[in-house]
């Protein structure tokens, strides 16, 4: 399937989703109260933060943690636990790759991102490659380890992308979990939230075509 239409479906079935949930009258019993008292427990930050430095020292995907985190806390707590958990998982997974080496750390030297970092490795360009949706951190992680860029200059661009986008997840959660209704839902803020997650995510798409674009090509 093209991939434009498969993010076209992606994002019409999420709005039907949010619509039907919405309507069904299941918000009203499944309150932000009512879900933020798992958050009361001490060890529930821990047991996200760990799960997500886990995760990324295997490089597997802990995005989730994105969405499900703010469901448990406030906007500034959430951002704070997955700025944690990324640090952790960012620093764990750059020193495996970069340490350990072997057959499972040899397999990302050919992956795209591992390429394009090997040409730009800049604030900025570790900044752009973290904060846009749908970034996959672990495999960044991995490729930052292999080409050895210095960790302080990719920590510092990484916690400061996922501060951004986190809080902005957050904020837009924070403000659908718990609304009576579409309108309440869909109040100025959310919508201004949602709003700059869109536009960075088309920034996104049009930043990875002209990285892509300057990729060599490999298979001559």
């Amino acid at each position: 399937m093209n991939p434009k239409i498969r993010s076209l479906l992606t994002f019409l079935i999420l709005i039907a989703g949010l619509v039907l949930f919405l309507q069904s009258g299941l918000n009203n019993q499944v309150s932000v109260a009512k879900i933020r008292e798992l958050g009361e427990n001490p060890a529930t930050p821990l047991l996200i933060i760990a799960a997500m430095a886990v995760a990324w020292t295997y490089a597997l995907p802990a995005s989730v943690f994105f969405f499900l985190t703010p469901l448990l806390f406030p906007p500034l707590e959430a951002t704070a636990i997955i700025c944690t958990g990324t640090a952790a998982g960012t620093v764990l997974g750059y020193v495996s790759a970069r340490s350990i080496g072997g057959p499972w750390v040899g397999r990302f030297r050919d992956r795209k991102i591992t390429r394009f970092l090997e040409r730009h490795s800049s604030f900025a360009s570790l900044f752009a490659v973290r904060i846009f949706p749908g970034s996959q951190h672990g495999l960044i992680n991995y490729s930052a380890g292999i080409l050895k860029i210095p960790l302080r200059r990719f920590l510092t661009a990484t916690l400061s992308a996922v501060a951004i986008k986190a809080f902005l997840y957050a904020k837009a959660i924070d403000g659908s979990v718990g609304a009576s209704n579409l309108r309440e839902a869909l109040n100025w803020e959310t919508v201004s939230v949602l709003s700059m997650l869109g536009l960075l995510a088309l920034a996104g798409h049009i930043w990875q075509r002209r990285a892509a674009a300057e990729m060599p090509d490999t298979t001559a």
